[in-house]
């Protein structure tokens, strides 16, 4: 019986379909892979039952930081309370992604908000008088260039990856801005992105058909985004890091879409402050973060990185909670309107 931590090719290959086309019918994923639509939902909720790869919702990032609000948050902490701070955070519907770095910070968290009024009184009034917390640097994004829901396995061959992008969301490229009336049905897809119309209308509650509408709107609009997520050890690439550059601005959107190919990538984005670009890479070891440096100088000479650090533990990944091999094990469904709610004094 194959261990219930491990993936084998045919899981890879399962995991790249849906990573493909995240609400294909299993009998689309069957035929892709050549197995029954049985065998493959069976297999698929072994590796979501082991926290091994799970289907997420969010907002289009690039829209989102466009029109509302998102930002780089970095906080540093009393070593004692670090694991309070890491708790604390990772409970907010606001963080969408929170890592505990090796040097220069505590903790790296993208925030997302319904506005720059929203954020600052996420970070002023909850998060700087959070228990635990001594400094909070603030870095709003002003541009997404590239996330990791673009990211893939490529455990499937061209005929099979052709095929199923065929029954992929079209994701319009002139996305419209995801309206707040549409909050339930994006929490309702955060907890499970492949979950049934008629199950999103429970969670919702709304009816079958205006469920059904809505969610055809917000994926022919490319409002949403689905994200198949993976185990980042059991996808054999156990390290990632965090890299700060400089750009001159008039070379910013093109070294940014060089940066967007490199296989590594799971997030680029334009940030203010010292620093203008932010990327988040994952790597097969620790020491591949030089050879990655090496190709960036190389292939972007005007880029010049400024800071580096390793994630010695990433404790959410778009609004799921991960141990600490990246497993998944809870979701905080991703709420940019959440309402702000300061600490209760000690």
């Amino acid at each position: 019986m194959q261990d219930s931590s491990t993936l084998d090719e045919l899981d890879l290959a399962l995991i790249n379909a849906i990573q493909i086309a995240p609400r294909a019918a299993w009998s689309t994923i069957g035929r892709a892979l050549e197995l029954s639509p049985t065998t493959a939902t069976r297999r698929w909720q072994r590796i979501t039952d082991n926290g091994l790869a799970w289907v997420t919702t969010y907002p289009r990032l690039k829209v989102w930081a466009r029109n509302h609000c998102m930002a780089c948050v970095e906080v540093d902490c009393a070593p004692a309370e670090r694991d309070h701070v890491v708790a604390a955070l990772a409970q907010q519907p606001q963080v969408i992604s929170l890592h505990q770095a090796s040097s220069g910070r505590d903790l790296f968290a993208l925030v997302m908000t319904a506005d720059l009024h929203a954020l600052s009184r996420f970070v002023l009034e909850q998060l700087n008088k959070l228990s635990g917390v001594h400094r909070v640097r603030t870095h709003p994004v002003t541009q997404v260039y590239g996330e990791g829901s673009t990211w893939r396995l490529n455990a499937l061959t061209p005929a099979q990856r052709t095929y199923l992008t065929r029954h992929a969301p079209p994701g319009n490229a002139d996305s419209e801005i995801l309206p707040e009336r549409y909050r339930e049905l994006l929490l309702a897809l955060g907890g499970d992105g492949r979950r049934s119309i008629a199950q999103l209308a429970s969670l919702s509650s709304t009816s079958l058909s205006t469920t059904r509408r809505r969610l055809q709107r917000v994926l022919h609009e490319g409002m949403i985004t689905l994200r198949c997520e993976v185990a980042q050890n059991i996808a054999g690439w156990p390290a990632s890091a965090i890299l700060w550059a400089r750009v001159p601005p008039d070379h910013l959107d093109a070294a940014a879409r060089t940066l967007a190919t490199l296989p590594e990538l799971r997030f680029c984005a334009a940030i203010t402050g010292s620093n203008n670009l932010v990327m988040i890479v994952w790597l097969n070891s620790a020491s591949d973060l030089l050879r990655l440096e090496t190709s960036l100088a190389e292939r972007l000479p005007t880029m010049t990185l400024t800071e580096r650090a390793i994630t010695l533990r990433q404790s959410k990944r778009q609004g799921w909670l991960l141990d600490d091999v990246g497993r998944a094990t809870a979701v905080i469904p991703i709420d940019p309107w959440h309402e702000i709610e300061a600490p209760t004094p000690a």
